[in-house]
């Protein structure tokens, strides 16, 4: 079977300016050379009946002009090359006159004493760089041959394709403006409702607004709404199911450990001495985890949110003198100079307390003990926690506040105190950056706490 293939992603407003701007701007372009095609044709007709309307105005002309020369038989020279003409004078229509054996009788001041290379036949043909047209008398005996430089037609049309391309290739660029900003304008209600998205979360769950968005939208956003009451009905029930078994737990693993340990005093020295410690053993481990989940229910709901801003370096030192006083863990925590008098941040100190515990616990449980476990507090007032230990790779760094994942290590864990340490800061508008290797080492793992 053929695995679907895999689409990328793309972006509809684009897609919609490009479409359109490229659609309008094909169309307008073949608009504009069919209007160019046909300006260059009517324009052509225009010269062309101009061009004759001259010969046969010049016709009657110039047969009372050779009845005048007829006695003259020279004075048609005399007459064209003396007449004085304005100088710079370029005449755009020329003529001659002929009779049948193709002789010039008269010609116009810029026209060619040669005779021009056409037939003395009625109508329009083209020589020299010229557009000519021919009469002819009634009787057939002289012709009138008007010409026009083929030159002076090309630049007349060239200013006025000019005259007409010029708004015309404008024209697209001004459409894909407008389109460019209908396009935004239209997209906008959809940016606001990916924003509206975007905010919502397990700790957000509020219906979607449908005002001000089109009318296509506003199914969407109501089959939205919908899934997100689901999902906060299914997070809800999961939450509470969480919270209150991790509290009925609690007591009866509480009673179920000390009745252990007071067994375990009386069989002291006896062989079930070490079953009993086993016993122990996993109920503590069983105290730990339900522990962790409580704390995890707290987290889910919202705990770490707070109006105002506290010192948070009083709860610093207070959960950190807490870990020295075990004796399991003398010795172990390094707290590096405190250079500030105060830290402040927006975030419930007992949530602040959680965070602090479970870095330093999950420091403590996987750093190794020949090295102490470093704490210390950077310029910009970053909380930092480091311990020893193999290099993590990065793909298993990025899952490390994921809910009970747990990295290569052989030392036991819920997984779920740096999932719970991430969850308070982000509610909170910090950030936990896990970093490997530690600052200033080659291996090691260090957490970063930026407070909010």
């Amino acid at each position: 079977m053929t695995a679907p293939r895999e689409t990328q992603p793309w972006s509809l407003s684009r897609r919609l300016l490009f479409s359109l701007t490229v659609s309008l701007g094909t169309f307008w372009l073949m608009a504009a050379g069919l209007a160019g095609w046909s300006a260059v044709h009517e324009t052509n007709k225009v010269f062309d009946s101009a061009l004759q309307e001259t010969a046969e105005r010049l016709l009657a002309l110039a047969i009372d002009d050779i009845d005048d020369l007829k006695d003259h038989p020279d004075r048609h020279d005399l007459e064209v090359d003396d007449i004085p003409y304005p100088p710079g004078r370029d005449e755009y229509v020329v003529y001659q006159f002929r009779d049948r054996s193709g002789r010039v009788l008269l010609r116009s001041h810029d026209a060619p004493q040669i005779p021009f290379e056409v037939p003395l036949v009625r109508g329009f043909s083209e020589s020299g760089g010229r557009r000519i047209y021919t009469e002819v008398t009634p009787n057939g005996n002289l012709f009138i041959q008007a010409a026009e430089k083929e030159s002076h037609r090309r630049r007349a049309l060239l200013r006025g394709l000019f005259s007409l391309a010029l708004p015309l290739l404008l024209m697209p660029v001004l459409a894909g403006l407008v389109i460019w900003s209908v396009v935004a304008q239209s997209i906008r209600p959809l940016r606001g409702l990916r924003e509206q998205i975007a905010q919502r979360g397990g700790s957000n769950l509020e219906p979607l607004s449908d005002q001000g968005l089109p009318n296509e939208l506003v199914p969407i956003v109501r089959d939205v709404n919908r899934l997100v009451e689901r999902l906060g009905a299914a997070l809800e029930a999961e939450r509470s199911f969480a919270a209150n078994s991790a509290h009925e737990m609690r007591t009866p693993v509480a009673a179920a450990l000390a009745q252990v340990q007071r067994l375990g005093s009386e069989l002291a020295g006896l062989a079930e001495h070490a079953r009993v410690a086993q016993i122990e053993n996993s109920l503590r481990k069983l105290a730990a985890r339900v522990g962790k989940l409580l704390q995890l229910a707290r987290a889910d709901s919202g705990v770490a949110v707070t109006s105002e801003s506290s010192d948070l370096l009083p709860i610093l030192q207070l959960v950190i003198d807490e870990f020295a006083r075990n004796p399991e863990h003398s010795g172990r925590i390094l707290v590096e100079t405190v250079r500030f008098e105060r830290l402040p941040g927006r975030i419930d100190i007992e949530a602040f307390a959680i965070v602090l515990r479970n870095l330093l616990e999950n420091a403590l449980l996987h750093g190794s003990r020949a090295d102490p476990i470093r704490v210390w507090i950077a310029g910009d007032k970053s909380i930092h926690v480091a311990n020893s230990g193999p290099e993590i790779s990065a793909d298993v760094l990025e899952r490390l506040t994921q809910r009970f994942f747990r990295g290569r290590t052989q030392a036991e864990g819920s997984g779920l105190g740096l999932a719970i340490a991430d969850r308070i800061l982000r509610q909170a508008g910090g950030q936990l950056t896990l970093r490997s290797p530690a600052h200033g080492r080659s291996d090691g793992f260090e957490a970063i706490i930026q407070l909010p």
